[in-house]
């Protein structure tokens, strides 16, 4: 499937991770290669080819992007289910690595969603951020969150459930203080959103309401 040609997710995808859901084992998967091939990592990729050079032209930034293997690491799991029911990409900058906001797609049979952010910030980052916001940058950052809010993103939710030492009490937006990371999501009209010809001009749309937050936290250095 050529990336000029996608016009988003067969059916058979959504058809597959709900059979992968229901046959979670290795026996099930070995028979449904094909079927994972072509229904799964076939449009995946060419979703996310495409989508890293509509990111370029949004941002000015080469990105290269990142299709997630289907198999778990059930190394410290307590669940052995061998595979992810989910598919998961996600996009950075060429030259960029841990650390510095990532643009994320995600489709299972219970969601479609598209983000933007930074799950855990590195400690020497943390304490940048905290720094920042404690600062003049809170405000911009809280007035930020607040208007993706009214347009219907929802904020990841805080790591901590006390402001760290130090912080100001007094700040308007002190809760800034209990965040890690900062990732904003989009959820979409369901799964079904997947397999809708403009699937990717709608990522391509909430992406580009996401490039202020992208910038903000990829000058956390």
């Amino acid at each position: 499937m050529p990336t000029g040609e996608f016009t988003g997710f067969p059916r058979e995808t959504l058809d597959f991770l709900e059979q992968l859901k229901a046959n979670n084992d290795r026996e099930w998967f070995s028979g449904h290669k094909n079927a994972y091939a072509s229904a799964v990592k076939k449009p995946a990729t060419a979703l996310a080819e495409i989508v890293a050079g509509e990111l370029e032209r949004l941002t000015g930034q080469p990105h290269r992007p990142k299709l997630f293997r289907i198999n778990r690491d059930l190394r410290f799991s307590k669940d052995k289910t061998p595979y992810h029911t989910h598919i998961h990409i996600s996009w950075l900058p060429v030259e960029e690595g841990d650390g510095f906001p990532v643009w994320m797609f995600g489709l299972s049979p219970e969601y479609c969603t598209v983000g933007c952010g930074v799950f855990e910030f590195p400690r020497n980052v943390l304490d940048i951020y905290r720094k920042k916001i404690a600062a003049e940058l809170g405000d911009d950052l809280g007035r930020m969150l607040d208007r993706l809010r009214h347009d219907g993103f929802r904020i990841g939710e805080p790591a901590l459930k006390r402001v760290p030492a130090g912080f100001p009490d007094d700040h308007p937006y002190v809760e800034l203080a209990l965040h890690k990371g900062i990732v904003a999501w989009r959820d979409l009209e369901g799964p079904e959103a997947a397999t809708q010809p403009d699937l990717v001009s709608r990522c391509v749309t909430e992406f580009a309401k996401l490039v202020p937050l992208w910038r903000f936290l990829r000058e956390l250095r």
